[in-house]
């Protein structure tokens, strides 16, 4: 018979078969299994009487080694008994993933993930592995990923959804397979600005609204910076010191035109940093009368006069007027 067969728990083995020369008469055969490594003392296996024995898998549930023998008895006078050499089964432990790959992953649309790497330890054999894809929760019934036959494999965030991976290693020995764990890749879509700041103009010293931005989607905690420039691009900015949060008001103390912006980058993801736009922030100087009204007018009693203007500069927004009469000169 075969003198060694090594497999893992559950694995099968192929027929170990005995032939004999010499003799004379109609050969009959029984097969022993024994739990040392000798052909005698073996207790006999039921129906195991032909020239092959398959010993069936549901046997090998334990580690450990295995015998079998058989002996061949002819009919013909004192041709006697024969027995073989012991065939031995070895039994090892199935391999086990030692080091388990990331269990659960939120990435931004098209950003890199982080990969899935297993480590395999025990069982017999040269490993192959290969990746499967699965809508759901459960390391059965995925999709094998084509070109997936390494201990890593980096999974794809083209497409926002919950996607699942699991890796059947297999080693080319009977029994010697082992399936991971479930690892869930979240791709959600990339963030993007909803709120944008506002443009504003208000004299020296006023109080123009906080500048606010808001955004959606991204996964991470959010950093927020706000930056000031000189010209209107939203790139290239100075970054205001303190001012890391999503409401930004300006300062109206210098006249001129500043134009704000803010940046929001994840922590986490892949998702990177978004820009707002920018918001032109305009300080006026305070508004001064330009053209006074006509100093003095000298009619006869019942005469008529020519209007008196008056004209500004400087402030902002729309002008309301009020006219004014006095008895004395104020």
């Amino acid at each position: 018979p075969t003198v060694l067969q090594s497999i893992c728990v559950g694995g099968s083995v192929t027929t170990i078969d005995v032939a004999y020369t010499g003799g004379v008469g109609t050969a009959t055969y029984q097969w022993f299994s024994n739990t040392n490594n000798s052909n005698t003392g073996g207790t006999p296996i039921a129906g195991a009487t032909s020239s092959s024995y398959t010993p069936p898998a549901t046997t090998f549930t334990t580690i450990g080694n295995y015998y079998y023998y058989a002996e061949v008895t002819l009919s013909g006078s004192g041709c006697g008994t024969s027995v073989s050499e012991v065939s031995q089964v070895q039994v090892v432990a199935d391999p086990i993933i030692s080091v388990s790959a990331l269990a659960t992953q939120t990435q931004c649309q098209d950003a890199p993930s982080d990969d899935l790497t297993v480590q395999v330890t025990g069982g017999l054999g040269t490993i192959s592995y290969q990746w499967y894809s699965n809508t759901t929760n459960t390391s059965t019934g995925g999709t094998p990923i084509s070109g997936a036959n390494n201990p890593t494999y980096t999974p794809s965030t083209a497409i926002v959804g919950t996607q699942y991976y699991y890796v059947v290693v297999t080693q080319n020995v009977s029994g010697c397979t082992v399936t991971s764990a479930v690892s869930t890749v979240i791709v959600v879509p990339a963030p993007t600005i909803t709120t944008q700041p506002i443009d504003d103009s208000v004299c020296i010293d006023g109080t123009t609204p906080a500048l606010i931005i808001s955004y959606i989607n991204g996964t991470g905690t959010p950093t927020y910076q706000w930056y000031s420039n000189t010209t209107d691009v939203n790139s290239g900015g100075t970054a205001i010191a303190g001012a890391n949060n999503p409401t930004y008001t300006p300062p109206t103390d210098v006249v001129g035109t500043i134009y704000y912006y803010a940046t929001v980058s994840f922590s986490s993801g892949g998702c990177g940093t978004i820009t707002s736009n920018t918001a032109r922030i305009t300080v006026n100087p305070l508004p001064t009368i330009s053209t006074q009204p006509t100093v003095l007018q000298s009619i006869c009693v019942g005469g008529s006069v020519t209007a008196i203007d008056v004209a500004y500069t400087g402030g902002v927004g729309t002008a309301t007027y009020q006219w004014f009469s006095n008895t004395n000169n104020s």
